[in-house]
């Protein structure tokens, strides 16, 4: 396998009952856990683009669909259709360091005028700095300016510590792994015998992840 490929993996393992072959609960470390945490970061747009095609999610595929389907002299600009379709991430910085990076929003841009001052004694409150490119500032100017801007000091590394280990649920509920609290699940399904069980590593992809979301 190369390195490319293991970059669009993590590994998790399953604990299994062996008479019924029904998945009790999920061993995950960082890797893992980090993708779970960041779909709390994406934008309502952003899932419904990432799901929809797969996964029926109601009113929201329909609500997508159909500001997709709007012209442009529909809307009070032409960038709005991309910031409700392709909405950014203010977590960003965090989810671009995940081993699998579900939001594939393409990173950030900054766009202004000239200047970051309008200058004109009309235009009080017109807009410096955009995160979409044409933006007209109320006196009628673009902000179609590219800047890079330099980024915080931050330590973005995903949302978990590296080195801890989680179980997860089928219902998705997250918990620091020890023995009490893998016992406490295998009980919960009223397996008293912990030979009933079985232990299986799969590797779990972007594409995976997204089905099953």
């Amino acid at each position: 396998m190369s390195a490319a490929q293991d970059e669009e993996q993590v590994s998790l393992k399953l604990v299994i009952n062996k008479e019924t072959n029904k998945v009790l609960f999920a061993e995950a470390e960082k890797d893992f856990v980090d993708v779970l945490c960041s779909f709390l970061t994406l934008p309502l747009g952003t899932i419904a683009r990432l799901v929809g095609q797969s996964t029926n999610i109601g009113c929201l595929n329909s609500l997508y669909q159909s500001v997709a389907n709007l012209e442009v002299k529909h809307l009070s600009t032409a960038t709005c259709k991309e910031m409700l379709l392709r909405p950014r991430n203010t977590s960003e910085d965090f989810c671009r360091t995940l081993k699998l990076n579900i939001d594939d929003t393409e990173p950030t841009k900054y766009f202004m005028f000239r200047s970051f001052f309008c200058r004109l004694d009309d235009c009080e409150s017109c807009y410096c700095l955009s995160t979409f490119k044409s933006i007209r500032c109320p006196c009628g100017k673009l902000l179609h300016r590219s800047v890079l801007l330099k980024s915080s000091n931050v330590n973005c590394d995903g949302f978990v510590q590296r080195g801890a280990t989680f179980i997860i649920t089928d219902d998705l509920i997250i918990r620091p792994n020890s023995m009490e609290t893998s016992f406490g699940v295998i009980q919960n399904f009223e397996i008293k015998n912990t030979s009933s069980v079985k232990q299986i590593t799969v590797n779990v992809t972007k594409e995976k992840v997204l089905l099953c979301s």
